[in-house]
């Protein structure tokens, strides 16, 4: 298996860990992460339908993505334009509303880094 293919299914794994995770234990982890829990059911219902079933369905994608040969760079490009985006969400939250707390920073820091390692791959396989 290559590094590229390898690249894109850890990024489809965290995905899908972290969309079943919250798709059982919205509140929890919505504790843990941002230090609060959504106070409605609605708010719970669009955590685990956004958090949730999004994640997974990001991480089926890129399961796909990396299945097939001809596939694994749009997986890799798919892996650095989730990275880039959320960094830049993450990035003007930070600058909107406050740094917020050490998880947020170091979701940033696990972002830009995959970004960087993506980047350079596509970069050596061209």
């Amino acid at each position: 298996m290559s590094i590229e293919t390898m690249v894109v299914r850890l990024n489809a794994l965290v995905f899908l860990l972290y969309g079943l995770a919250f798709s059982v234990f919205p509140e929890a982890l919505s504790r843990l992460v941002v230090g609060t829990a959504p106070g409605t059911v609605s708010g719970v219902m669009d955590m685990r339908a956004t958090y949730g079933g999004m994640s997974v369905a990001v991480g089926i994608l890129l399961l796909v993505l990396a299945s097939g040969r001809k596939t694994v760079r749009q997986g890799l490009v798919a892996v650095m334009l989730l990275m880039l985006s959320m960094a830049a969400g993450r990035l003007l939250g930070m600058v909107m509303d406050g740094t917020g707390n050490t998880l947020m920073s170091a979701y940033l820091a696990l972002e830009i880094a995959m970004a960087a390692l993506v980047s350079w791959l596509l970069v050596r396989r061209s």
